[in-house]
């Protein structure tokens, strides 16, 4: 009797862990980058990237978020990031500037982030609205729902590195924007940005640099 409640249990498991991970559907696959998203009752979609890069670390990628200044080269729509504070060299409160298309609206945010090991291998940052950091900027909608990570994975065998980047980001854009033109910048967003992010990391300037921000705990 036991083990037919075991076998039960471990079946009930398996059925929801499998349940969990068909939620992801992939949009496209492309030069190894892969872009998938879940569907949230509300209709917006959560929208996940990845992408593995060779002879690269999660100090490499940590330097290349930290140089803020050329951020709009590779995130996609992003025209301005300012760092507004550092409470620790683990956490960062940042402002984002988005462009829009005519006629919608601007979008900017507010977000605190915070970076911290979770294994040997693995680090994680996870990002966030904040937006009650920074007073609003007339004509600019500010996003105020947003929940986004990068996942830094490393690979290290005799002789190589690599870097997998799993991105995951769920965003309110607010106003009036229709969800299928949302979800769909969404996805091309993710993927362009990726595919721009492989470009930039891929530059000399970001190897063995000293990185500003490091492993530590989350005071939000």
């Amino acid at each position: 009797m036991r083990k037919l409640i075991a076998l039960l249990l471990m079946l009930l498991c398996c059925t929801e862990v499998t349940a969990q991970q068909s939620q992801w559907q992939l949009w496209k696959s492309q030069e190894g980058i892969s872009v998938s998203f879940i569907k949230h009752t509300n209709g917006i979609f959560e929208v996940q990237g990845t992408l593995s890069i060779n002879d690269r670390t999660a100090d490499d990628f940590m330097m290349l978020l930290s140089d803020t200044q050329r951020a709009p080269l590779w995130v996609e729509n992003v025209t301005h990031v300012e760092v507004l504070s550092r409470p620790s060299d683990a956490e960062t409160i940042v402002y984002t500037k988005i462009n829009s298309p005519w006629p919608v609206r601007d979008r900017d945010m507010v977000s605190y982030s915070c970076y911290k090991q979770l294994s040997p291998t693995q680090t994680l940052l996870t990002i966030s609205a904040y937006p009650g950091f920074k007073n609003e900027v007339d004509s600019v909608v500010r996003i105020k729902d947003l929940k986004a990570t990068w996942l830094l994975e490393e690979n290290n065998t005799p002789g190589k590195v690599s870097l997998t980047l799993t991105h995951t980001v769920y965003a309110d854009p607010g106003g009036a924007i229709p969800h299928w033109l949302s979800n769909k910048v969404g996805l091309q967003s993710t993927l362009k940005t990726l595919q721009a992010l492989r470009r930039e990391l891929a530059q000399e300037r970001y190897r063995a640099a000293p990185t500003v921000i490091k492993e530590g705990h989350c005071s939000i």
